[in-house]
């Protein structure tokens, strides 16, 4: 009786990795431009730090297109599956982020400005489970998150925006702006942003380079800058602040190879998100 289950598990993974995943897992790296490239795409796996367990797989594919205000509009779709943490059987999602970069330096871009999240989740088998919607309002003055599951009362909340607000999906992507052309000694401060983590709550987290490290992922062996994110907590919450690191890729465009740490809320184990591929086009 479990042949039907498996064999729809095995179609969707096909259809959801299919589309980009080629037929090595090989990292091919055609130019060294700045971040973003015009277009990027791969596949990252999350497992259990602890034993290795593979939690889940997702695919995703970076398009940029330039404005005319010399700004440049990111979109990222991602496609996942497998188990996250507080599930009990296999689900699959897609989600979509879509922010604005501003800045012409040579450099990673220096500023990311978000402009909305979405993201809906099924059972294996295709029913509806969420629909998550965060976005920027028109005024540039709030943040409107909406957050609803079947069977569930629908969670909504609006949040101050200010420049530095990001939703915690595009955290990783927002490291990727860091300084990294800057000595230790050089970076007097830390890189700060607002993290909105609920339709109600949000906290700053200080990013800071620590140095320089060698990194073996799935996807190959790489030479990386090692970024350690320190959320700003406060009162009892301080205790709770989990340590968390992440791997970037010490030549540009930067991407990040391998994170370490928590993969849920408070309790969420330990875990390890690392590249298994990566492609990009050429920069123009």
């Amino acid at each position: 009786m479990t042949r039907p289950a498996n064999s729809l598990k095995i179609l969707l993974l096909i259809l959801i990795f299919g589309a980009t995943s080629g037929s090595s897992l090989a990292v091919e790296s055609r130019s060294q431009g700045r971040w973003p490239n015009p277009r990027e795409r791969g596949m990252y796996q999350a497992k259990i730090a602890s034993t290795g367990k593979i939690l889940w797989y997702v695919n995703w594919e970076t398009t940029v297109t330039p404005k005319l205000d010399h700004t440049q509009r990111v979109e990222i779709q991602e496609r996942g599956y497998g188990q996250p943490w507080r599930y009990n059987r296999p689900i699959v999602w897609r989600k979509r982020l879509v922010f604005s970069t501003e800045g012409q330096d040579g450099q990673a871009a220096p500023f990311l400005r978000f402009q909305s999240v979405e993201g809906t989740r099924w059972t294996a088998e295709g029913t509806l489970l969420s629909h998550m919607d965060i976005r920027r309002s028109a005024n540039n003055r709030q943040i409107l998150y909406q957050d609803s599951s079947v069977g569930k009362t629908d969670e909504s909340g609006v949040l101050p925006w200010t420049p530095q607000a990001l939703p915690d999906e595009l955290l990783f992507h927002w490291v990727r702006t860091l300084p990294f052309g800057q000595s230790l000694q050089e970076q007097r401060f830390p890189s700060q942003c607002n993290l909105v983590v609920s339709p109600t709550r949000q906290f700053r987290i200080n990013a800071q380079v620590k140095g320089t490290e060698v990194v073996t992922t799935p996807a190959g062996t790489f030479s990386c800058y090692r970024v350690e994110l320190f959320p700003q907590l406060v009162g009892p919450l301080k205790v709770l602040a989990p340590k968390m690191a992440l791997w970037c890729r010490t030549d540009p465009p930067h991407y990040w190879v391998r994170y370490q740490g928590p993969v849920g809320g408070p309790g969420s184990p330990q875990a390890i998100i690392e590249l298994v591929e990566f492609e990009e086009q050429p920069g123009r």
